[in-house]
């Protein structure tokens, strides 16, 4: 296991004549190292750090094309987990009446629950339709900076993306059958 105490670069070590494994915990003339130095080192992220030091705040402003590529990810999973949970209700009892019984027993939850449920199947296909673009589309010559992977027309299409992924949501869930 690594151990968390501030050792001295060796390189410092040497020049200060100590041996390997000899030098002293913490030398406060060591290019000005401060004392709680072993403390915010164990407050340090991992890398790749997303949050700052106390865990609340992001460190950085994830771009739009970032958050586009980790909500069609996280709608893969959430398609996959209903898809599994759909499935073993349909298996082990009637998904039919399952569902009759859900909108009886609370009606005013059909609306989300209908949104949650349509919002991961929209956003998914419309991402994988512009994956298909984004594959066929015709880049010609890269220093012209025509291409739809560029940052302006990539944070174009994640705001459509996700703006016409919201739209479809609301329309599918107010549809009633």
């Amino acid at each position: 296991m690594l151990s968390r105490t501030l050792r001295p670069q060796s390189a410092w070590a040497a020049c200060r004549g100590y041996a390997a494994g000899n030098a002293p915990d913490y030398d406060p003339d060591f290019l000005g190292v401060p004392r709680n130095h072993a403390e915010l080192l164990a407050k340090r992220p991992v890398s790749p750090h997303v949050f700052e030091i106390d865990g609340r705040q992001p460190h950085y402003k994830f771009p739009v094309g970032a958050i586009s590529s980790i909500t069609n990810r996280a709608t893969g999973v959430a398609l996959s987990v209903g898809t599994g949970a759909a499935a073993y209700v349909a298996l082990t009892g009637d998904l039919g009446a399952a569902i009759v019984a859900f909108k009886d027993a609370a009606p005013l939850l059909v609306f989300p629950v209908k949104a949650a449920v349509a919002f991961p199947l929209v956003y998914h296909y419309l991402a994988g339709l512009r994956h298909i673009y984004w594959d066929h589309a015709r880049y010609g010559n890269q220093a012209d900076k025509n291409s739809p992977l560029e940052v302006p027309a990539m944070a174009g299409s994640s705001k459509l993306l996700l703006g016409g992924s919201v739209g479809a949501t609301v329309l599918a869930a107010l549809y009633s059958t």
